[in-house]
């Protein structure tokens, strides 16, 4: 496949997975308003965030993190050299092993729950103490020779449910990855819909129609993490009968003899930490955040969730769609295509994360209003999410960025440099983190994200060049660009627009959803408006995108 057939192909698949997404991100949007109108922003709502918070860090690294990015490469491989038997035996021997050795973890996890949930939440167990006291205070604490917060209590029950919830989504992520390298994108893509709107109804179920006393916030967190796990169950469902037809299965045990499975295994221990650079700076984050004011967690959560809603759309898609793109071209050594292709990917990621950086930053008052003001998030809640959500918006195209270059390393079978990448980029973190959270709170440590991915993202490109040759940085720089002139007047419509409607009040989901969609409406069609204005090629082909999804028959 040549890079010019190549390119529109991967960004028409990127644009089917980035239209699911956004369903996804629709349905995500209602699960977490249900969440915030049950737990609201106190106790209960940042024990369940750290809770949740654990399994989903794990998945980063063992599900479509690492384990995607280890081993699809090494499918192909096997493959390309034995044929499609070899193949089917590998998934099976390689997802049979990889759920094993997850079950076991969640097992051994249990007894241990106490000290990671402590090691995320220290300023909450003694807040009178000085920091570096604390660790002894958490020491006590396991001990039985301190007095338990109720908060720690229940972040340990609420992660303790919740854990199991690794080994589903890391099998569902192994199915996604079969059904990708088979060009099956539209499936996988549409699960995280359905575990929302698993989450969405059981916990509807539970909290409406059950008791009163269900609907404290203390036991309100109970019925979400089971729902997190009933939402597990429903997306591997989802997957498996198309996992079936293309003659795939799992047989369960340790092979960790077969040449496939030790190859891939081997690949995935330094991306433990490569493809983790984002998660470990988060769970950083929340260790850090857990000095600030009760909520600051929760606040941080919705911050990055936001983030990653945006991210979503079209950055993750490209990501996923790249990968098999990428490794099928180093395996036919085509060098070349292989940059091209990195161009398209960077390029189209870059068209869409932009304007939606911008647009996050300038209308986050009314966004976070519309989706979270409700029950017992308030208003002073939305307004601690909306400022930490503008600066939060700064690390986007930092982000996407690093994942398109980390899968390209990937598919180059080279999985040390994103690690060191991974590294360099923690440090960062934290001592930005600790010299920005005490002037600006919440809103310092987003912004040091910003300034740890950027610094990750530095160390990938010098790795990218060194292995691939000279990088198309005139075609992406200049791209990139265009985008961002076009998105500063967007920028300037979406600020002048939210202050003639009066969207700075919140004025529910009926009257802010009629000011606040139009508006985002007029501002999408001007900045593509700007992009054909500026030659964009991108925006051409979106454009033909939409028009034969529009005149399919």
């Amino acid at each position: 496949m040549t890079a010019r057939s190549g390119r529109p192909s991967m960004l028409r698949s990127a644009g089917v997975v980035g239209l699911l997404t956004l369903l996804s991100r629709i349905t995500g949007m209602l699960q977490s308003r249900l969440v915030a109108n049950y737990l609201g922003a106190g106790l209960a709502a940042d024990a369940f965030m750290v809770a949740f918070r654990i399994p989903n860090l794990l998945r980063r690294f063992t599900a479509e993190g690492t384990m995607t990015s280890a081993f699809l490469p090494t499918l192909s491989e096997v493959e390309t050299t034995q044929g499609e038997a070899a193949g089917r035996e590998m998934v099976a021997k390689f997802l049979g092993t990889l759920g094993l050795l997850l079950a076991l973890l969640c097992a051994l996890s249990v007894p241990v729950m106490g000290l990671l949930t402590g090691l995320q939440m220290l300023g909450r167990l003694a807040p009178e103490v000085r920091w570096w006291q604390q660790f002894s205070v958490l020491r006590q604490v396991l001990a039985g020779t301190r007095a338990a917060p109720a908060q720690w209590v229940l972040t340990t029950t609420l992660a303790r449910i919740m854990i199991p919830y690794l080994v589903l989504v890391s099998l569902t992520a192994g199915l996604s990855a079969v059904l990708n390298l088979r060009g099956r994108f539209g499936l996988p893509a549409s699960v995280s819909t359905f575990w929302n709107l698993a989450f969405i109804s059981f916990s509807f179920a539970c909290l409406h129609w059950g008791p009163a006393p269900w609907r404290r916030p203390e036991r309100a967190a109970v019925f979400l993490a089971a729902a997190t796990l009933v939402g597990g169950l429903v997306q591997l469902f989802v997957l498996w009968p198309a996992f079936r037809r293309m003659g795939f299965g799992i047989r369960w045990g340790l092979y960790l003899r077969h040449p496939g499975v030790r190859s891939a295994m081997k690949r995935m221990a330094p991306g433990l930490v490569g493809t983790g650079i984002h998660p470990i700076n988060v769970v950083i984050s929340t260790v850090l955040a857990s000095q600030l004011a009760v909520g600051a967690q929760t606040i941080l959560f919705n911050a990055n969730m936001m983030g990653e809603m945006v991210l979503g759309i079209f950055a993750a898609s490209v990501a996923t769609v790249s990968l098999p793109a990428m490794s099928r071209l180093v395996d036919a050594g085509d060098i070349p295509g292989l940059r091209a292709s990195l161009a398209s990917a960077l390029r189209g990621t870059a068209v869409l994360v932009i304007p939606g950086s911008v647009g996050m930053a300038v209308l986050a008052g009314p966004i976070i209003a519309l989706i979270f003001q409700t029950g017992r998030y308030d208003a002073a809640a939305v307004g601690w999410t909306a400022h930490t959500v503008a600066f939060q918006a700064v690390a986007l195209l930092f982000i996407a960025t690093g994942r398109i270059a980390a899968q390209c390393l990937y598919a180059l079978k080279d999985y040390r440099m994103p690690a060191y990448a991974a590294l360099f980029g923690m440090v960062v973190n934290v001592v930005c983190s600790i010299l920005l959270m005490g002037p600006l709170g919440t809103a310092g440590i987003a912004l040091a994200n910003a300034a740890a991915s950027l610094a990750g993202l530095g160390f990938l490109t010098v790795a990218l060049h060194r292995r691939a040759g000279h990088l198309p940085f005139r075609a992406v720089l200049g791209g990139w660009t265009a985008m961002a002139g076009a998105a500063a007047l967007m920028g300037v419509l979406a600020w002048a627009g939210a202050r003639t409607l009066g969207l700075e009040t919140f004025r529910g989901l009926g009257g802010s959803s009629l000011r606040l969609f139009p508006l985002i409406t007029l501002c999408a069609l001007f900045y593509a408006a700007l992009l054909f204005a500026f030659r964009v090629p991108e925006a051409k082909m979106f454009k033909d995108l939409v028009l034969r999804k529009l005149t399919r028959p």
